[in-house]
């Protein structure tokens, strides 16, 4: 199906209020969970399961901290964000996703975030239009005027900083199909090795929403196990479910045996208020929460309550980050907040003592599992990887030294880093090695990238890469069939200034419609080595011209496809 069409049929696929989702998989009946699931938990370490290819689900969602990130604030293609992300274990689905609510569904923010621009900004009128109607029909009286202001200037989200506003991505369905790494994945989870958003939206979905936290010293004596937590924590709890009213937002209530320690709700407990004025009613100065999404000026500077499940392994807290320690969230909720029009009316001075914080600390860190959440099984379908690695040319690279170092997540059994392996080509340029316990593996060798440092999924078991010396920036260029011949040369411009970033020169062809071209040094020279440059490529031979964010630190960039 070609691509119009194909955007044709996705926008036939609604939510009943009209945000647009891309749907299920066509061969999802024909899949195994597990398998589905499998396949996700490898997308999800990979950078290439994104629009720009640049930064993986688990940059920002890291399994080690609780699915959630070490940094005080994320980064991603736009830069840092201005919120510090919420884990991703013990997901309801429908109660909403982000910090704001932006999203009801985790299928809604992986449209926005993984299909093609114009789709995911359709989609996004819908839910923005979603949450309007909502507070309509709540009869909170939403600003309109914001909510037009707000409709009139939406962009493609999560696209990135780049001039023009659309540069030319390669697409997801390339990245991932290239060297075949993903095809016995996703045979085995949809019934064909055929890459598709819509597959890999559904592989992605599937293992978020099976990340489950493990057994805490809290459940078992919530199971029946008195000594399970200390005399400290019992006194902890009891200030929690009392006295610091802590379980008024963060529920005690059990479902399937579990407390999820969230309500679910949006509170506003002032943190928004202490550096800088939400100015209600007038321009809004720094993170509104939900009310950004509602345009109800009430619910300015309300945010998600999150699970406090494995909250010990997810410094810093709150939604920017700012708080270091949970000693230091105890002590913000004791002075009751930051004081402001609309603070949620349960959040009050608590005139806690010192041994109280440290009780209700000790209490908090019980509640954090025994084993790290969402650790995968050794996949039995296993098999000793075969790799032949050859340069520019094509020729085969024998006696080359190369680490298979693991990448992506740790198996269970695993050390939390396990070991790297060390290979030598042979004559025809081939290591074979078995995969560390690990969902991938990437390959390295001083001086050089090896198959664009992609990671390998451990369902790959044969492929060829090319070793690109990192001293040198290549390119794979492809062109639409035409009869011209393949340009010799094409010439990268800086965009803005317009200044000659590099001369490609082709060293490689390929087939008839693409070949590898390397860059030679241009009057602007090649500076500022770890920078990804927005450049325009020219072909004056074959005419036209692309797009592209050129990583110019070296080595082997995505494929670029241009127009003509």
């Amino acid at each position: 199906m070609n691509t119009t069409a194909r955007l044709a049929v996705l926008a036939l696929f609604a939510t009943g209020t009209g945000a647009l989702l891309l749907p299920p998989a066509e061969a999802r009946k024909g899949a195994t969970r597990s398998a589905v699931v499998e396949l996700g938990r490898r997308l999800f370490f990979d950078p290439s399961a994104s629009r720009a290819g640049k930064f993986s689900c688990a940059s920002c969602h890291d399994p080690e901290h609780g699915f959630s990130d070490a940094r005080v604030v994320s980064k991603d293609e736009n830069g840092k964000s201005r919120r510090h992300s919420q884990p991703l274990t013990d997901l309801i689905d429908g109660r909403g996703m982000h910090w704001d609510g932006e999203f009801d569904t985790v299928r809604e923010l992986l449209t926005a975030r993984l299909s093609n621009p114009g789709f995911a900004l359709a989609s996004l009128r819908g839910i923005r239009q979603r949450h309007y109607d909502r507070a309509k029909e709540r009869g909170d009286k939403p600003d309109e005027a914001k909510f037009r202001r707000t409709m009139s200037s939406l962009a493609p989200p999560y696209y990135g900083p780049a001039e023009p506003r659309r540069p030319t991505f390669t697409p997801l369905e390339s990245r991932l199909s290239a060297a075949g790494r993903y095809d016995r994945g996703f045979e085995r989870a949809f019934g064909s090795p055929r890459v598709t958003t819509e597959r890999t939206v559904d592989a992605l979905e599937a293992y978020v929403l099976s990340l489950r936290t493990e057994k805490s010293p809290y459940d078992r004596y919530a199971g029946g196990e008195p000594a399970a937590l200390t005399p400290r924590q019992r006194r902890g709890l009891r200030l929690f479910s009392g006295k610091a009213n802590c379980a008024t937002c963060h529920s005690l209530d059990a479902t399937g045996g579990r407390a999820h320690f969230n309500d679910g709700r949006f509170h506003n407990t002032g943190v928004s208020f202490r550096d800088l004025s939400l100015a209600i009613g007038r321009k809004i100065e720094g993170d509104g929460g939900h009310g950004e999404m509602s345009f109800v000026h009430k619910d300015l500077g309300k945010f998600k309550t999150p699970s406090l499940r494995d909250v010990a392994r997810r410094a810093p807290y709150m939604h920017d980050g700012s708080l270091k320690t949970l000693e230091d969230v105890v002590r913000y909720y004791d002075k009751g907040g930051t004081p402001n029009k609309y603070l949620d009316r349960d959040i009050a001075p608590l005139k806690l003592t010192d041994g109280d914080v440290a009780d209700l600390v000790a209490f908090l860190e019980s509640l954090t599992g025994d084993t790290r959440a969402g650790l995968g099984d050794l996949p039995s379908y296993r098999r000793e990887a075969t790799v032949k690695i050859v340069d520019l040319t094509g020729k085969p690279l024998s006696g080359f030294t190369v680490e298979v170092r693991p990448f992506g997540d740790r198996l269970k059994g695993a050390a939390r880093r396990p070991g790297a392996i060390r290979a030598e080509t042979d004559r025809v340029g081939r290591i074979k090695f078995k995969y560390p316990r690990s969902t991938h593996a990437t390959l390295h060798a001083p001086g050089y990238e090896i198959g664009e440092g992609k990671p390998m999924p451990d369902s790959l078991t044969e492929a060829e890469y090319v070793a690109v010396p990192t001293d040198e920036i290549v390119v794979r260029l492809k062109f639409k069939q035409g009869k011209r011949n393949l340009p010799k040369t094409v010439t990268a411009y800086r965009v803005g200034d317009k200044k000659v970033v590099a001369f490609f020169k082709r060293v490689r062809k390929l087939n008839a419609r693409e070949a590898y071209y390397v860059a030679g040094r241009g009057r602007a020279g090649l500076g500022d080595r770890e920078h990804i440059a927005r450049v325009r490529f020219d072909c004056q031979q074959r005419g036209g011209s692309v797009f592209y964010e050129l990583d110019l630190s070296g080595g082997e960039s995505d494929p670029i496809t241009f127009p003509q």
